[in-house]
């Protein structure tokens, strides 16, 4: 199957697989490199390959420090931030690739199984943070375009640094990612270099420590990032909608003749992603999630991102004191109940939401998981026993081609995204990253719960 690689951009070739090198080794199948998607990054219309340096009006920022080596969720909130960061400073947001490993390599592994190192982010997302063109008529229908790192490594062979530290030095509260986002702005309108970025040597300009972990460290900036184009307009890829639409029959009663994504264009955030009625979708953490949760408890850590703002229901507060030691048994208990909550409570749960006024009439229950067949097995039938039921599904019902098989977390997102009820794992970026679009396109607050 091949898939539109980006938005509103020329349709990609297919690429020329037989000019690599690496052949996949016996024991495991080579991963996509989804070159077609990074082929089509490099025809953005923005790019003038033939300059040798910035054109008068071009101004560029990178975050060299961007995540590297974790989960979707993790990526895909800071790549927001660092957009929308850009974008209020005026300057063209530099963006590279979903990275797991830049080693140069183009397969990692993780658990033991091979995945890609690098995904262009067009394979996941669409919109003015992977290049998109700005939609809107007024301020934000001039401001300056997205463009891949390669050009801005082309147009800008000298760059003028900015160190984190010395920002961050300026910050009076590091855990509040509008004051963050204000100085950083401010250094970065400063500078008259056209080619910014911050320190190869920094890390995050938006940390897990200091933002993303911190309890309503977003709460401030929340208001304007809702509101700004890089979230209005903030779309899933063809790839990623291909595969919402091949699965539909998970989401809606055959009853329902629902229109393919793929086929609509593109509007809003907001009209495109509208609710599914009918629909619970639940985000349930399974393999090594269980130590993980341990470690979360060890260092008290508070729900994650958007989900720790204030106003959503079944907040979460972690118990104070020293940083390590001093936790009571409840507190290890009311830690595992809301990270890994067990079959029973999962049930409870579900039936208490499904008894709420937004939970009126959902008949059909998707589980986000990566959990194995048998655990799945067990909740489907405690489910059933629990409540009837039109369908019970789960991530493992869903079929999808290679390339979709390696993107599949922002499938899942994307369900969780407009499901009638959704019901998250606060310490989650896969949910939180629900959760933000949820919030932004003003689903009802109770609609979206948490363990």
């Amino acid at each position: 199957m091949k898939h539109q690689a980006t938005w509103d951009l020329v349709q990609p070739t297919e690429p020329d697989r037989t000019a690599s090198s690496l052949s996949p080794p016996s024991s495991y199948t080579l991963p996509p490199t989804y070159a077609q998607y990074h082929e089509a990054e490099l025809r953005l219309p923005q790019h003038h390959w033939s300059r040798t340096r910035p054109a008068a009006d071009e101004r560029f920022f990178f975050v060299a420090g961007h995540v590297r080596g974790l989960g979707w969720g993790n990526a895909l909130q800071e790549h927001l931030l660092n957009a929308y960061l850009a974008h209020v400073s005026g300057r063209s947001f530099v963006f590279a690739n979903y990275t797991w490993n830049d080693d140069g390599s183009i397969v990692s592994f993780y658990n033991g199984k091979p995945i890609p190192s690098q995904i262009p982010y067009s394979a996941l997302i669409r919109g003015p943070a992977v290049g998109g063109a700005f939609l809107t008529a007024g301020d934000d229908s001039g401001a300056p375009l997205a463009v891949h790192k390669e050009y801005f490594d082309h147009i800008c062979p000298e760059k003028f640094e900015i160190s984190r530290e010395d920002v961050h030095q300026t910050v009076h509260n590091l855990h509040s990612a509008y004051e963050v986002t204000q100085r950083w702005s401010e250094t970065i309108k400063a500078t008259n270099h056209p080619c910014v970025q911050s320190s190869v040597a920094s890390s995050q300009v938006y940390s897990h420590y200091y933002i993303f972990g911190a309890r309503g460290a977003l709460a401030e900036l929340w208001p304007s990032l809702a509101e700004s184009p890089i979230i209005t307009q903030f779309g899933w890829s063809h790839l990623i909608e291909s595969a919402f639409d091949a699965n539909k029959q998970l989401f809606y009663p055959s009853s329902v003749l629902a229109p393919n994504l793929t086929e609509a264009p593109f509007t809003t955030n907001m009209d495109r992603y509208t609710p599914i009625p009918g629909l619970m979708a639940i985000h349930i953490r399974r393999g090594d999630y269980l130590e993980h949760c341990t470690s979360l408890t060890d260092q008290r850590e508070e729900f994650v991102s958007v989900n720790s703002l204030p106003g959503l229901p079944d907040s979460f507060a972690a118990p104070r004191g020293f940083f390590f030691g001093e936790l009571t048994r409840s507190d290890r208990i009311r830690y595992r109940q809301r990270c890994y909550p067990s079959v029973e409570e999962i049930v409870r749960k579900v039936e208490e939401v499904r008894a709420t006024p937004e939970g009126e009439n959902i008949r059909r229950i998707y589980i986000m998981t990566n959990g194995k067949q048998d655990f799945i097995n067990d909740l489907k039938d405690a489910l059933n026993q629990a409540g009837r039921w039109d369908l019970i599904s789960s991530s493992r019902d869903m079929v999808l081609d290679v390339e979709q098989k390696y993107v599949a977390q922002a499938v899942d997102m994307l369900v969780a995204q407009r499901a009638q009820i959704f019901i998250g794992n606060g310490f989650s970026t896969l949910t939180s990253g629900a959760v933000m679009m949820r919030l932004a396109n003003r689903f009802p607050t109770n609609s979206t719960r948490f363990w």
